[in-house]
Order: structure tokens, then C-alpha cells, then sequence
């Protein structure tokens, strides 16, 4: 998918390369035959190529450099003014440089004569001083302008530490999973961004899973173990937030794990966008008994709307798909994160509750990573998910906590997505029924 985007992408860039260089030519062949009645205005030519260079430079730099870092109304003016002076600055450079590599231009010229292209000298040189104009726009742009805007000459979207390198702790809820963990732990403390706090709640596991927590905590001074007597996920979960001191949570389950850029990819929108409240990536979701896989939730949603209600919005996001119904292939703030907690005496959808009374505490931007970062181990030993969905009174409790959740007097748009939610569920629990029944 990345592959596809990056080839659409680099033939747009070609695409429009191409037409900006046949604008340049006629624009300068109008000017100069018709206007100024001369073909030897090369600071015109290279005037009107920088400005014309300038438009690719912003195509690439607000599709290819901007992806992620959704530049504001004045950063964009600020890159036309910069572009414009550096345009009138510039220009009696590309007179003296033009003049000198002309001999070049004639050797390409004479070429094109001897195997009867239909290009004249004046198309040559034009496309030329293009050419070249636009690599020195593009250089420029790098190494000068994202500095001055982003303070950055790169973009942060691979970056292993981050403005401000904020330590993210990830909580891991143990019971049970002696088989898995390693692989686990083995993919969070091979993190491409490294500041972590790894927090293991050992859940009265019987299993070795005890000691291969213990064994690994000895090795990297960054994990820290806590057991106690078996009280259920939720109450693992709860507690390793309340030891978490680190600026961002997440949860990773230990029966599952994660890609090696699964955390620096999910903090970058906290830092190009001080308004994020959570993060969001896609999951590559793996069938162990029928040894299948493929990865769901990396296809875009749309953002809010403009008059939309926050709750009618997340009750969309609820009915469109499932990526919001877990709590492990999400990133946090952990201030906010330390308001809420896992209900205990709930065995299905906690997750989904938790998610929704954390994002109901403030009205920040979600944003989706359209990667399938986590990996999710689906018909482990420890799962129980198999068992909670076949029962119609556990999405009755769900449902039940989703109405309290929005309210009693939700707007029309809520009670309609609400409907849809409780249609998508009816399916859903009707399908569990039917798994259960073939195996």
C-alpha cells in the first residue's frame, strides 16, 4: 500500500513537472516574442521558471513533505512570500549561470536536429532553465524553509525520537501467556524509538510467565514487574496505569506484538498537531488455528464534520468498523488516561468503554495511522472472546453502557448512528454464534 502511494504520487510530481515546463515555455515565449520582441531575456526566463518551480515545490513539499504535518493558512503564505523574494534575489544568479552552460544547450539542440525531434533552440533552453531552476527550488526549500516553519529539515514521520523525546509507558497485562511473551516483549523493547517505560502487571499467572517478566526486567532496566493475585485484565490494566509515569500509555496485550515503529509512529501526530487526544493505527489480525491473516482497519475515515457532534462522530466510528472498540492499537495522552479506568466487573467490551469515557473527556483530534502496526493473535489459549460473544446478554451490558455513555437526550443524529451501532452488534453476535457452532 505504501508502495502505491509512493509510486501515484511520484507521477503526479512527474506530471505536473511536465505541464509547468510547457506553461514556463509559452508563458516566457509570449512575454518575450510578443511583449518584449526579443528571445535573449534570460532573467525573464529564469524569473518565470522560479515562480513556476515554486508551484511543483509546493505540490511536492504539500502531498509529500506536509502529509503529516498539516501546515496552517499562514505557513503556506509564508512559503509563496519566501519563494517570491528568494525568486528576486536569485534570478541574476540564473542569467550568468544560463549563459554559461549555453554550449550545452546547443549540444542537446544539434542532437535533437540530427534525429528530427520537433524542438527549436528557445524549447531547449527554456526546458533547461526549468530543469534546473527547479532543482535549486526544490534544494532551497529543503534545507531553508521547512527549518524556518517546522524547525525541522525532515519530515518526523520515521523519526526515533521526537521534539522533546516524551517517555511513553506501555502497560502489559500478563496471565497465562508463557508462549507468547517473548515475542512480545522482544518487539516492544526493539522499538525503534527507545524512551520507554515497559510496565508488566503479572496477573497471578501459573504458567512460567512470572518468571520470563522477572528474567527480562533484570536485562533491560526500562521494564518494571508487578505481581498480583489474579483479579482479571481490567484490574492488570488498571493498576499498570496507575504505576505509569510516562507522558503517553498504551496497552499491548502479551499474547500479541508489535511492529518495530509502532510507537514513534503513533506519537508523530502528537507532535505535528498539539490537539491530539489519541492515535489510532491499523491492525494485522491473525487466525492461529486456521493459519491466516490480513490487515484490517488501514482504509481512511472521514474526519468530523463541521456542525457534527463529538458523540454522533465516534458512533459513526463505532458503526463504520472495529478499530475502535480495542484499547491496544491506540496511543494516549496519560494525564488523560489516569481520569478513566477499566471496569472490573465487565468480561466483554471493556475495552470499548474505556476508549469512549476517554475520548468523552475532551474534545481533541483523533488520528488514524493507516499502518497495521499491532499484531493481533486471535484464538490464543488465554482469549476469551469466544466464549463473551456468544452470549447476547454481554452486547445487551454493551449496549447498555453505550446509551448511559451518550446520554438521555441525545440528538437525532446520535440516536440514528446509536441504531446502527446496535444493528452492526445484532450481526455481529449472530456471527460469533455461528463460529462457535462450526468449530
Amino acid at each position: 500500500m505504501v508502495k502505491q502511494e509512493t509510486k501515484t504520487r511520484t507521477l503526479k510530481f512527474i506530471f505536473v513537472g511536465v505541464a509547468l515546463t510547457i506553461v514556463n515555455f509559452a508563458i516566457y515565449t509570449f512575454l518575450a516574442r510578443v511583449i518584449f520582441s526579443s528571445n535573449e531575456l534570460l532573467w525573464l526566463d529564469s524569473l518565470i521558471s522560479y515562480l513556476l518551480a515554486t508551484f511543483l515545490a509546493y505540490f511536492m513539499h504539500s502531498r509529500i513533505t506536509w502529509k503529516e504535518r498539516h501546515p496552517g493558512q499562514f505557513g503556506v503564505i509564508k512559503f509563496f512570500l519566501w519563494n517570491f523574494l528568494t525568486a528576486l534575489l536569485i534570478s541574476p544568479f540564473f542569467t550568468w549561470l544560463f549563459k554559461l552552460i549555453t554550449p550545452f544547450y546547443e549540444f542537446i539542440f544539434n542532437i535533437s536536429t540530427a534525429i528530427h525531434l520537433p524542438f527549436d533552440f528557445n524549447f531547449i533552453e527554456s526546458t533547461g532553465v526549468f530543469v534546473l531552476t527547479t532543482c535549486v527550488t526544490m534544494i532551497l526549500n529543503y534545507f531553508f524553509y521547512d527549518k524556518l516553519v517546522f524547525g525541522t529539515t525532515k519530515p518526523t514521520a520515521t523519526n526515533t525520537e521526537i521534539k522533546g523525546s516524551p517517555k511513553v509507558s506501555v502497560v502489559v497485562p500478563i496471565y497465562n501467556t508463557s508462549k507468547y511473551l517473548p515475542k512480545c516483549l522482544d518487539s516492544i523493547i526493539g522499538q525503534s524509538y527507545q524512551n520507554l517505560e515497559v510496565i508488566l502487571i503479572d496477573d497471578g499467572s501459573t504458567d512460567d510467565s512470572d518468571k520470563i517478566a522477572d528474567d527480562y526486567a533484570k536485562k533491560d532496566k526500562r521494564i518494571k514487574v508487578f505481581h498480583q493475585k489474579n483479579a482479571g485484565q481490567s484490574a492488570a490494566r488498571n493498576l499498570g496505569l496507575e504505576k505509569a509515569t510516562g507522558d503517553y500509555v498504551g496497552f499491548i496485550d502479551s499474547d500479541d506484538y508489535i511492529d518495530k515503529t509502532f510507537i514513534a509512529k503513533l506519537l508523530t501526530p502528537y507532535e505535528s498537531d498539539p490537539q491530539t487526544l489519541i492515535t489510532v493505527c491499523g491492525v494485522h489480525y491473525k487466525r492461529l488455528k486456521t493459519n491466516s491473516a490480513e490487515d484490517v482497519y488501514i482504509n481512511p475515515l472521514r474526519p468530523i464534520k463541521k456542525h457534527e457532534s463529538k458523540k454522533a462522530y465516534l458512533l459513526y466510528l463505532l458503526a463504520i468498523d472495529g478499530r475502535m472498540y480495542s484499547s491496544v492499537n491506540k496511543l494516549y495522552r496519560l494525564d488523560t488516561a489516569k481520569k478513566c479506568h477499566f471496569d472490573k466487573t465487565l468480561k466483554f467490551a471493556e475495552d470499548t468503554k474505556f476508549v469512549l469515557d476517554y475520548l468523552k473527556k475532551s474534545s481533541d483530534n483523533i488520528h488514524f495511522v493507516l499502518e497495521p502496526l499491532y499484531i493481533y493473535n486471535f484464538g490464543t489459549e488465554t482469549s476469551t472472546i469466544n466464549s463473551t460473544a456468544t452470549t447476547w446478554k454481554s452486547w445487551q451490558t454493551a449496549y447498555t453502557n453505550l446509551k448511559s455513555w451518550l446520554g438521555p437526550h441525545p440528538k437525532l443524529s446520535e440516536s440514528f448512528w446509536l441504531r446502527i451501532v446496535h444493528l452492526r452488534w445484532r450481526i455481529s453476535f449472530i456471527r460469533s454464534r455461528r463460529r462457535a457452532a462450526t468449530k
